[in-house]
C-alpha cells in the first residue's frame, strides 16, 4: 500500500513538469527531490537520483548514462552577479549568471555534494560525499572535500573493459543489494 501511495504522490508532483529529455530505465522522481526550471534538465539512460536531490536548472542540467547521485546531492546552475564594473547594489545586484552543469556518462556523486553553475564532471568521475565541485572534475578522477579537489584516477582500462559488457550499469547488472567486503 505505501509503494502505491508514494507513486500516486509523484505522479501527482511530476505530472505537469516538462523536461528537456529522459532517458529510458531512469529512477529520479522522488516526492522528497526538488526540480526547478525542468525544461533545462536532459537525463540519459540508466540513472538514478537519489532522494532529497535539489536540482536548479535556470543555466541547465545534462547527465549523461549510468549516472548515480546519492541522496541530498544540490545542483546549482546560478549564482547572483556580485562583482564587477557592473555592479550596481550590495551585496549583490538583480542580476543572475547562470552556467550550465555537464556531468558525463558512468558518473557516481555521493550523497551531500554541492555542485555549482559551470561545472563539468568527466566521464567516470567519482565525487566522495560532502564535497562542493566549483571546478570541473576530469575523466575518471576521483575527487573529494571542500573545495573537491582530485586526489586520484580510477583505472582507465578497467573502465573501459567493463564499458564493452552488454550490461554495465551496476543496478541493471546486481540490482540494488550490495556484498559486503571486510579488509
Amino acid at each position: 500500500m505505501r509503494k502505491v501511495l508514494l507513486a500516486f504522490l509523484s505522479y501527482l508532483k511530476y505530472r505537469n513538469k516538462k523536461f528537456a529529455h529522459i532517458g529510458s530505465n531512469c529512477f529520479f522522481k522522488s516526492i522528497h527531490s526538488q526540480f526547478k526550471n525542468t525544461e533545462n534538465i536532459t537525463i540519459g539512460n540508466n540513472v538514478y537520483i537519489g532522494k532529497n536531490a535539489n536540482f536548479d536548472a535556470a543555466g541547465g542540467i545534462e547527465m549523461g548514462d549510468g549516472v548515480v547521485i546519492a541522496p541530498h546531492v544540490t545542483f546549482y546552475t546560478r549564482t547572483h552577479y556580485y562583482d564587477g564594473p557592473s555592479l550596481e547594489a550590495l551585496p549583490f545586484d538583480n542580476k543572475m549568471v547562470c552556467l550550465p552543469i555537464v556531468i558525463g556518462d558512468y558518473v557516481w556523486i555521493a550523497s551531500d555534494v554541492i555542485i555549482l553553475p559551470g561545472v563539468t564532471i568527466g566521464r567516470g568521475a567519482v565525487v566522495g560525499a560532502g564535497a562542493v565541485v566549483s571546478k570541473d572534475i576530469p575523466d575518471y578522477a576521483v575527487a573529494v572535500g571542500n573545495p573537491a579537489k582530485v586526489v586520484k584516477f580510477r583505472d582507465r582500462e578497467r573502465f573501459e573493459t567493463l564499458l564493452q559488457e552488454q550490461e554495465p550499469f551496476v543496478y541493471n547488472k546486481f540490482g540494488h543489494k550490495k556484498a559486503k567486503i571486510v579488509q
